[in-house]
């Protein structure tokens, strides 16, 4: 989007929102909260934090696929130039880890060339660089899918995908001892180690977020009651899964879709100025926080102070946001002054 549109469109509150969703980032890979209350930390973070990553898929769905889900255009330019710079950023945040991961195993053990394509293709390069696929392939899937079926047709079946996948992550325990079905998954899981990807997971959200800009976004009591509503019942979901041993890994919920509809919603009747800075800035926390993180504890060591930055969950947290966010503003400004701006 150009950045007279961007200013007349007044995205704001996505803007900012994107800040809070990078942060939750962060609180994924550090438990800010684990030192002193474990049940708190997997309700912050385990539930609360997963709208983070379906926040930056329905993003990118709102902006790109309007075009090809409602509109119907054939012009794929759009399509080929969000590959391409999502591409790139994959690439070099790789190089960039690269160094770590191999060190910390992520291409050892089994057949090295079927690891090398599954972290690619699949699990990420490094661990919080999965996004980058499933953000490809889920827009594909998506593009592939709306050529073939009606608009209807094709959020049905990225709903039915999540359904798939759904079973593959918080509600394994429901069909892990049903052989035949549980032998499908383990199937699966030799090509890729979780069903939160580009094929079962970010679909859904990518539609979700293509097909906001088509709708009325109704009133801000009905989304906040309905955010409400179904964050409750996305907390008790996560209780009565966490009761019941059923998770392979918590990232989702049934709840998180209704979740998303109305945070979605409420973030978009923001009229607010939408700034460049800031998505700059949480794109650069998404790339760099788990280097502040290996910086933190490496510096921990290196003081005597492991106690205090890595021990202390809260405090751990904070130094790497710290860092993130300062680290990350100044690679936002060079960017944005390399451009020649920093607002739209």
């Amino acid at each position: 989007m150009n950045g007279s549109a961007d200013l007349k469109q007044a995205y704001g509150g996505i803007d900012r929102f994107r800040i809070i969703a990078a942060l939750f980032i962060v609180g994924i890979h550090t438990y800010p909260l684990a030192s002193i209350n474990g049940v708190a930390n997997f309700y912050l973070i385990h539930v609360l934090g997963r709208v983070a990553v379906p926040f930056f898929l329905m993003v990118t769905g709102y902006f790109l696929l309007p075009r090809y889900l409602v509109e119907n255009e054939d012009d794929i330019q759009p399509l080929v130039k969000f590959i391409k710079k999502t591409g790139i950023i994959y690439v070099l945040a790789t190089l960039l880890y690269l160094p770590i991961s191999i060190y910390a195993g992520y291409y050892s053990g089994g057949d090295l060339f079927v690891t090398i394509l599954r972290n690619i293709i699949f699990d990420g390069t490094f661990y919080h660089l999965w996004y980058l696929p499933a953000s490809i392939i889920g827009v594909l899937m998506v593009f592939a899918l709306r050529r073939v079926f009606s608009l209807p047709m094709t959020f049905g079946i990225t709903v039915l995908l999540y359904i798939v996948g759904l079973f593959g992550d918080n509600y394994f325990g429901v069909i892990s001892g049903i052989p035949l079905i549980r032998n499908v998954y383990d199937i699966g899981f030799e090509f890729f180690s979780f069903t939160r990807n580009g094929l079962f997971y970010a679909p859904v959200f990518l539609c979700m977020g293509g097909m906001a800009k088509s709708k009325k976004l109704g009133k801000i009591s009905v989304n906040s009651v309905g955010l409400v509503v179904s964050l409750s019942l996305m907390v008790f979901e996560g209780y009565m899964l966490q009761r019941n041993y059923f998770s392979r890994h918590s990232s989702m919920y049934i709840a998180l879709l209704p979740c998303m509809f109305f945070l979605f919603n409420l973030l978009l009747i923001q009229r607010a100025r939408g700034s460049v800075l800031l998505r700059n800035v949480s794109m650069w926390v998404f790339i760099l926080h788990p280097l502040f993180i290996i910086v933190v504890r490496g510096l921990a060591r290196g003081v005597g102070l492991t106690h205090l930055l890595v021990e202390n969950s809260v405090v751990h947290f904070f130094a790497v946001c710290v860092l993130s966010v300062g680290g990350s503003v100044f690679c936002a400004v060079v960017y944005a002054r390399y451009k020649g701006r920093i607002y739209e």
